[in-house]
Protein backbone atom coordinates (compact mmCIF):
# COMPACT_ATOMS: atom_id res chain seq x y z
CA UNK A 1 0.00 0.00 0.00
CA UNK A 2 1.61 3.21 -1.21
CA UNK A 3 0.15 5.37 1.57
CA UNK A 4 1.61 3.13 4.28
CA UNK A 5 5.02 3.11 2.60
CA UNK A 6 5.06 6.91 2.25
CA UNK A 7 4.06 7.35 5.92
CA UNK A 8 6.77 4.89 6.98
CA UNK A 9 9.38 6.71 4.90
CA UNK A 10 8.40 10.08 6.33
CA UNK A 11 8.67 8.58 9.82
CA UNK A 12 12.15 7.20 9.18
CA UNK A 13 13.35 10.47 7.66
CA UNK A 14 11.93 12.45 10.61
CA UNK A 15 14.05 10.39 13.00
CA UNK A 16 17.24 10.97 11.00
CA UNK A 17 16.89 14.60 9.98
CA UNK A 18 16.45 17.97 11.55
CA UNK A 19 17.18 21.53 10.57
CA UNK A 20 15.81 23.95 8.01
CA UNK A 21 15.22 23.14 4.36
CA UNK A 22 16.04 19.48 4.61
CA UNK A 23 14.63 17.75 1.55
CA UNK A 24 15.35 14.18 2.71
CA UNK A 25 11.65 13.41 3.09
CA UNK A 26 11.04 14.57 -0.48
CA UNK A 27 13.93 12.43 -1.73
CA UNK A 28 12.59 9.39 0.12
CA UNK A 29 9.13 9.79 -1.44
CA UNK A 30 10.60 10.22 -4.94
CA UNK A 31 13.07 7.34 -4.79
CA UNK A 32 10.35 5.09 -3.38
CA UNK A 33 8.00 6.05 -6.24
CA UNK A 34 10.67 5.01 -8.75
CA UNK A 35 11.23 1.66 -7.02
CA UNK A 36 7.44 1.15 -6.98
CA UNK A 37 7.44 1.84 -10.74
CA UNK A 38 5.18 4.88 -10.46
CA UNK A 39 7.55 6.50 -13.01
CA UNK A 40 11.14 5.88 -14.10
CA UNK A 41 12.26 9.51 -13.95
CA UNK A 42 11.40 12.96 -12.64
CA UNK A 43 12.71 16.44 -11.93
CA UNK A 44 11.49 18.72 -9.15
CA UNK A 45 12.06 22.46 -8.86
CA UNK A 46 10.97 24.75 -6.01
CA UNK A 47 11.36 28.51 -5.94
CA UNK A 48 9.92 31.83 -4.83
CA UNK A 49 9.49 35.20 -6.50
CA UNK A 50 13.22 35.90 -6.64
CA UNK A 51 15.23 32.69 -6.45
CA UNK A 52 15.35 28.94 -6.95
CA UNK A 53 15.24 27.20 -3.56
CA UNK A 54 15.72 23.57 -4.61
CA UNK A 55 16.15 21.64 -7.85
CA UNK A 56 16.78 17.92 -8.21
CA UNK A 57 16.59 15.15 -10.82
CA UNK A 58 15.61 11.57 -9.99
CA UNK A 59 15.86 8.24 -11.77
CA UNK A 60 16.30 7.31 -15.42
CA UNK A 61 14.46 7.64 -18.73
CA UNK A 62 13.21 4.01 -18.54
CA UNK A 63 13.52 1.06 -16.15
CA UNK A 64 16.39 -0.46 -18.16
CA UNK A 65 19.65 -0.80 -16.19
CA UNK A 66 21.57 1.08 -18.87
CA UNK A 67 18.92 3.78 -19.39
CA UNK A 68 19.94 7.42 -19.64
CA UNK A 69 20.03 9.25 -16.29
CA UNK A 70 17.55 12.08 -15.83
CA UNK A 71 19.27 15.45 -15.38
CA UNK A 72 17.95 18.87 -14.44
CA UNK A 73 18.11 19.76 -18.15
CA UNK A 74 16.04 16.78 -19.30
CA UNK A 75 12.95 17.66 -21.34
CA UNK A 76 9.41 16.47 -20.64
CA UNK A 77 6.19 16.20 -22.65
CA UNK A 78 4.09 18.58 -20.53
CA UNK A 79 0.68 17.36 -21.81
CA UNK A 80 -2.05 19.63 -20.36
CA UNK A 81 0.45 21.91 -18.61
CA UNK A 82 0.56 23.36 -22.14
CA UNK A 83 -2.84 24.93 -21.40
CA UNK A 84 -1.82 27.35 -18.61
CA UNK A 85 1.89 27.66 -19.45
CA UNK A 86 1.60 28.32 -23.20
CA UNK A 87 -1.96 28.84 -24.47
CA UNK A 88 -3.24 30.92 -21.52
CA UNK A 89 0.05 32.88 -21.49
CA UNK A 90 -0.45 33.79 -25.15
CA UNK A 91 -4.09 34.73 -24.54
CA UNK A 92 -2.98 36.85 -21.56
CA UNK A 93 -0.39 38.66 -23.71
CA UNK A 94 -2.97 39.24 -26.48
CA UNK A 95 -5.39 40.70 -23.91
CA UNK A 96 -2.60 42.89 -22.52
CA UNK A 97 -1.74 44.13 -26.02
CA UNK A 98 -5.37 44.90 -26.86
CA UNK A 99 -5.53 42.17 -29.51
CA UNK A 100 -8.19 40.15 -27.63
CA UNK A 101 -11.06 41.19 -25.35
CA UNK A 102 -12.08 38.25 -23.12
CA UNK A 103 -15.70 39.53 -23.27
CA UNK A 104 -15.76 39.20 -27.07
CA UNK A 105 -17.61 36.32 -28.73
CA UNK A 106 -15.23 33.65 -30.08
CA UNK A 107 -16.76 33.93 -33.56
CA UNK A 108 -15.52 37.53 -33.80
CA UNK A 109 -12.04 36.04 -34.23
CA UNK A 110 -13.08 32.74 -35.84
CA UNK A 111 -15.98 32.96 -38.34
CA UNK A 112 -15.65 29.16 -38.78
CA UNK A 113 -16.65 28.64 -35.11
CA UNK A 114 -20.26 27.69 -35.90
CA UNK A 115 -23.19 25.72 -34.48
CA UNK A 116 -26.39 26.25 -32.48
CA UNK A 117 -25.85 28.67 -29.56
CA UNK A 118 -22.11 28.98 -30.13
CA UNK A 119 -22.36 32.66 -31.08
CA UNK A 120 -22.87 33.35 -27.34
CA UNK A 121 -19.59 31.68 -26.31
CA UNK A 122 -17.05 34.31 -25.25
CA UNK A 123 -13.26 34.03 -25.11
CA UNK A 124 -13.44 34.07 -21.29
CA UNK A 125 -15.62 30.92 -21.36
CA UNK A 126 -12.83 29.04 -23.12
CA UNK A 127 -10.36 30.22 -20.45
CA UNK A 128 -12.64 29.09 -17.60
CA UNK A 129 -13.78 25.81 -19.20
CA UNK A 130 -17.45 26.78 -19.05
CA UNK A 131 -18.15 27.24 -22.77
CA UNK A 132 -20.48 24.24 -23.06
CA UNK A 133 -18.13 22.51 -25.51
CA UNK A 134 -17.44 18.76 -25.11
CA UNK A 135 -14.29 17.69 -23.25
CA UNK A 136 -12.61 15.87 -26.16
CA UNK A 137 -13.15 14.50 -29.65
CA UNK A 138 -11.56 12.05 -32.08
CA UNK A 139 -8.77 13.14 -34.41
CA UNK A 140 -9.99 13.47 -38.03
CA UNK A 141 -7.26 12.66 -40.54
CA UNK A 142 -5.20 15.75 -41.32
CA UNK A 143 -4.39 18.71 -39.08
CA UNK A 144 -6.78 20.96 -41.02
CA UNK A 145 -9.60 18.38 -40.98
CA UNK A 146 -9.20 17.99 -37.21
CA UNK A 147 -9.30 21.78 -36.70
CA UNK A 148 -12.34 22.13 -39.01
CA UNK A 149 -14.12 19.37 -37.08
CA UNK A 150 -13.38 21.08 -33.73
CA UNK A 151 -14.57 24.48 -35.00
CA UNK A 152 -17.91 22.97 -36.08
CA UNK A 153 -18.50 20.70 -33.06
CA UNK A 154 -21.83 21.10 -31.20
CA UNK A 155 -22.11 22.17 -27.58
CA UNK A 156 -23.22 19.47 -25.12
CA UNK A 157 -23.73 21.68 -22.03
CA UNK A 158 -25.03 25.15 -21.24
CA UNK A 159 -22.65 28.12 -21.23
CA UNK A 160 -21.57 28.62 -17.60
CA UNK A 161 -21.49 24.88 -16.81
CA UNK A 162 -17.98 23.66 -16.01
CA UNK A 163 -16.49 20.94 -18.22
CA UNK A 164 -12.71 20.74 -18.43
CA UNK A 165 -12.10 20.56 -22.16
CA UNK A 166 -9.18 20.20 -24.54
CA UNK A 167 -11.41 21.71 -27.24
CA UNK A 168 -11.63 24.99 -25.30
CA UNK A 169 -7.87 25.41 -25.49
CA UNK A 170 -7.50 24.26 -29.09
CA UNK A 171 -10.14 26.89 -29.93
CA UNK A 172 -8.29 29.44 -27.76
CA UNK A 173 -5.09 28.71 -29.71
CA UNK A 174 -6.98 29.55 -32.92
CA UNK A 175 -8.29 32.79 -31.35
CA UNK A 176 -4.70 33.76 -30.44
CA UNK A 177 -3.53 32.97 -33.97
CA UNK A 178 -6.34 35.01 -35.52
CA UNK A 179 -5.67 37.98 -33.19
CA UNK A 180 -1.86 37.87 -33.38
CA UNK A 181 -1.64 37.10 -37.09
CA UNK A 182 0.83 34.24 -36.64
CA UNK A 183 0.99 30.65 -35.41
CA UNK A 184 0.64 30.42 -31.62
CA UNK A 185 4.04 28.72 -31.27
CA UNK A 186 5.63 31.68 -33.10
CA UNK A 187 3.83 34.19 -30.89
CA UNK A 188 4.83 32.24 -27.75
CA UNK A 189 8.47 32.19 -28.89
CA UNK A 190 8.44 35.91 -29.72
CA UNK A 191 6.70 37.10 -26.52
CA UNK A 192 7.90 34.60 -23.90
CA UNK A 193 10.44 31.87 -24.60
CA UNK A 194 12.99 33.98 -26.53
CA UNK A 195 13.00 37.10 -24.31
CA UNK A 196 12.88 34.97 -21.13
CA UNK A 197 15.78 32.79 -22.25
CA UNK A 198 13.71 29.57 -22.23
CA UNK A 199 15.94 27.73 -24.71
CA UNK A 200 14.52 24.25 -24.17
CA UNK A 201 10.81 25.05 -24.39
CA UNK A 202 9.17 24.21 -27.70
CA UNK A 203 6.37 22.51 -29.56
CA UNK A 204 7.28 19.53 -31.78
CA UNK A 205 10.99 19.31 -30.87
CA UNK A 206 13.29 18.65 -33.84
CA UNK A 207 14.60 15.08 -34.04
CA UNK A 208 18.03 16.14 -32.73
CA UNK A 209 16.32 17.05 -29.42
CA UNK A 210 14.35 13.80 -28.99
CA UNK A 211 17.11 12.01 -27.07
CA UNK A 212 16.81 14.64 -24.28
CA UNK A 213 13.06 14.04 -23.90
CA UNK A 214 11.78 11.47 -21.40
CA UNK A 215 9.84 8.72 -23.22
CA UNK A 216 6.07 8.39 -22.72
CA UNK A 217 5.27 4.98 -24.22
CA UNK A 218 7.22 1.76 -23.76
CA UNK A 219 6.99 -2.02 -23.88
CA UNK A 220 5.60 -4.06 -20.98
CA UNK A 221 9.08 -4.60 -19.49
CA UNK A 222 9.55 -0.83 -19.26
CA UNK A 223 12.90 -0.96 -21.04
CA UNK A 224 12.14 -0.19 -24.70
CA UNK A 225 11.25 3.29 -25.93
CA UNK A 226 8.22 3.45 -28.24
CA UNK A 227 7.58 7.20 -28.11
CA UNK A 228 10.08 9.94 -27.31
CA UNK A 229 10.05 13.61 -28.28
CA UNK A 230 6.70 13.23 -30.04
CA UNK A 231 3.57 14.33 -28.21
CA UNK A 232 1.60 11.68 -26.27
CA UNK A 233 -1.86 13.30 -26.53
CA UNK A 234 -3.90 11.98 -29.52
CA UNK A 235 -5.46 15.32 -30.51
CA UNK A 236 -2.19 17.22 -30.25
CA UNK A 237 -0.55 14.43 -32.29
CA UNK A 238 -3.23 14.82 -34.99
CA UNK A 239 -2.44 18.55 -34.93
CA UNK A 240 1.21 17.67 -35.70
CA UNK A 241 2.35 18.61 -32.20
CA UNK A 242 1.23 22.25 -32.53
CA UNK A 243 -1.83 22.48 -30.31
CA UNK A 244 -3.37 24.51 -27.51
CA UNK A 245 -4.34 21.57 -25.30
CA UNK A 246 -0.99 19.73 -25.20
CA UNK A 247 2.24 19.54 -27.18
CA UNK A 248 4.69 21.73 -25.26
CA UNK A 249 8.04 20.21 -24.23
CA UNK A 250 10.16 21.90 -21.58
CA UNK A 251 12.51 21.64 -18.59
CA UNK A 252 11.93 22.56 -14.95
CA UNK A 253 14.23 25.59 -15.07
CA UNK A 254 12.44 27.05 -18.12
CA UNK A 255 9.08 26.58 -16.42
CA UNK A 256 10.48 28.13 -13.23
CA UNK A 257 10.97 31.37 -15.20
CA UNK A 258 7.27 31.41 -16.13
CA UNK A 259 6.25 30.62 -12.54
CA UNK A 260 8.43 33.45 -11.22
CA UNK A 261 6.95 35.83 -13.79
CA UNK A 262 3.46 34.82 -12.58
CA UNK A 263 4.46 35.17 -8.89
CA UNK A 264 5.78 38.65 -9.68
CA UNK A 265 2.47 39.64 -11.31
CA UNK A 266 3.84 39.80 -14.84
CA UNK A 267 7.47 40.83 -14.30
CA UNK A 268 10.61 38.70 -14.70
CA UNK A 269 14.22 39.92 -14.33
CA UNK A 270 13.11 43.57 -14.39
CA UNK A 271 11.15 43.18 -17.62
CA UNK A 272 7.36 43.42 -17.62
CA UNK A 273 5.66 40.83 -19.81
CA UNK A 274 2.05 41.58 -18.83
CA UNK A 275 0.49 44.26 -16.65
CA UNK A 276 -0.77 43.58 -13.12
CA UNK A 277 -4.32 44.42 -14.28
CA UNK A 278 -4.24 41.88 -17.11
CA UNK A 279 -2.77 39.10 -14.97
CA UNK A 280 -5.35 39.47 -12.18
CA UNK A 281 -8.15 37.24 -13.59
CA UNK A 282 -5.53 34.59 -14.43
CA UNK A 283 -4.45 34.30 -10.78
CA UNK A 284 -7.76 34.82 -8.94
CA UNK A 285 -11.00 32.86 -8.79
CA UNK A 286 -13.31 33.71 -11.70
CA UNK A 287 -15.80 30.82 -11.71
CA UNK A 288 -16.20 27.52 -9.89
CA UNK A 289 -12.70 26.31 -9.10
CA UNK A 290 -11.10 28.19 -12.00
CA UNK A 291 -9.16 31.30 -12.90
CA UNK A 292 -8.53 32.21 -16.52
CA UNK A 293 -6.43 29.20 -17.50
CA UNK A 294 -5.72 27.64 -14.08
CA UNK A 295 -7.33 25.56 -11.35
CA UNK A 296 -7.66 26.98 -7.83
CA UNK A 297 -6.45 24.70 -5.03
CA UNK A 298 -9.76 24.91 -3.15
CA UNK A 299 -11.38 22.65 -5.78
CA UNK A 300 -8.43 20.43 -6.54
CA UNK A 301 -6.89 17.14 -5.44
CA UNK A 302 -3.22 17.30 -6.41
CA UNK A 303 -1.90 20.19 -4.28
CA UNK A 304 -1.90 18.64 -0.81
CA UNK A 305 -2.93 20.41 2.39
CA UNK A 306 0.12 22.66 2.88
CA UNK A 307 -0.31 24.77 -0.26
CA UNK A 308 -2.70 27.66 0.31
CA UNK A 309 -6.33 27.42 -0.83
CA UNK A 310 -5.87 30.39 -3.17
CA UNK A 311 -2.90 28.83 -5.00
CA UNK A 312 -3.25 28.25 -8.74
CA UNK A 313 -2.10 25.07 -10.41
CA UNK A 314 -2.52 22.54 -13.18
CA UNK A 315 -1.59 18.96 -13.98
CA UNK A 316 -0.72 17.10 -17.17
CA UNK A 317 -1.67 13.53 -18.09
CA UNK A 318 1.95 12.49 -18.68
CA UNK A 319 2.75 13.10 -14.99
CA UNK A 320 3.44 16.82 -14.85
CA UNK A 321 2.23 19.57 -12.53
CA UNK A 322 2.85 23.18 -11.52
CA UNK A 323 1.55 25.02 -8.44
CA UNK A 324 1.97 28.73 -7.74
CA UNK A 325 1.14 29.85 -4.20
CA UNK A 326 0.93 33.63 -3.74
CA UNK A 327 0.17 33.58 0.01
CA UNK A 328 3.35 31.61 0.72
CA UNK A 329 5.42 33.05 -2.17
CA UNK A 330 6.39 29.65 -3.53
CA UNK A 331 6.05 27.60 -6.69
CA UNK A 332 6.55 23.86 -7.14
CA UNK A 333 6.98 22.21 -10.53
CA UNK A 334 7.13 18.40 -10.65
CA UNK A 335 7.76 16.76 -14.02
CA UNK A 336 7.61 12.96 -14.37
CA UNK A 337 6.96 10.46 -17.16
CA UNK A 338 4.38 8.43 -15.21
CA UNK A 339 2.74 7.28 -18.50
CA UNK A 340 5.89 5.26 -19.29
CA UNK A 341 5.56 2.42 -20.11
CA UNK A 342 1.77 2.71 -19.70
CA UNK A 343 -0.73 4.95 -17.93
CA UNK A 344 -2.04 2.60 -15.20
CA UNK A 345 -0.70 4.45 -12.15
CA UNK A 346 -2.41 7.64 -10.91
CA UNK A 347 -0.13 10.33 -9.53
CA UNK A 348 -2.24 12.47 -7.18
CA UNK A 349 -1.30 10.65 -3.92
CA UNK A 350 2.38 11.12 -4.79
CA UNK A 351 1.85 14.76 -5.81
CA UNK A 352 0.16 15.53 -2.48
CA UNK A 353 2.92 13.78 -0.51
CA UNK A 354 5.68 15.61 -2.40
CA UNK A 355 3.98 19.01 -2.10
CA UNK A 356 3.38 18.53 1.64
CA UNK A 357 6.99 17.45 2.18
CA UNK A 358 8.34 20.37 0.11
CA UNK A 359 6.30 22.89 2.11
CA UNK A 360 7.46 21.27 5.36
CA UNK A 361 11.11 21.48 4.25
CA UNK A 362 10.95 25.08 3.00
CA UNK A 363 8.95 26.49 5.91
CA UNK A 364 10.36 24.16 8.59
CA UNK A 365 6.93 22.77 9.49
CA UNK A 366 6.29 19.67 11.53
CA UNK A 367 5.43 16.84 9.11
CA UNK A 368 1.72 16.21 8.78
CA UNK A 369 1.21 12.51 8.18
CA UNK A 370 -2.55 12.27 8.76
CA UNK A 371 -3.79 11.79 5.23
CA UNK A 372 -2.38 11.72 1.74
Amino acid sequence: NMKKIILLLIGIVMLTSCGKQNFNAVDAIMTNAISERTFPGAVLIVGNSDRIIHEKAYGKFTYADDAREVTRGSMFDLASLTKPLATAMCAMKCIDSGLIDPEDPVDKYLPEFTGPGKDAIKVKHLLMHNSGLPSYTRPQGSRQETLDHIMAIDMNKEIGEYTYSCLNFITLMRVVESAAGMMMWEYYKKEFTDPMGMKKTMFSPPEAWHAQCLPTIGDSSGTKILRQGIVHDPLALALEGYSGNAGLFSTVSDLAALCQMMLNHGTYKNKTYVSKETILPFITLQSKGRTYGWAINDHYTSAGKRISKTAIGHTGYTGTSAWIDYENDIFIVLLTNRVYPDDKVGLNPLRRAVHNAVMEAVFDLKPDTEEL
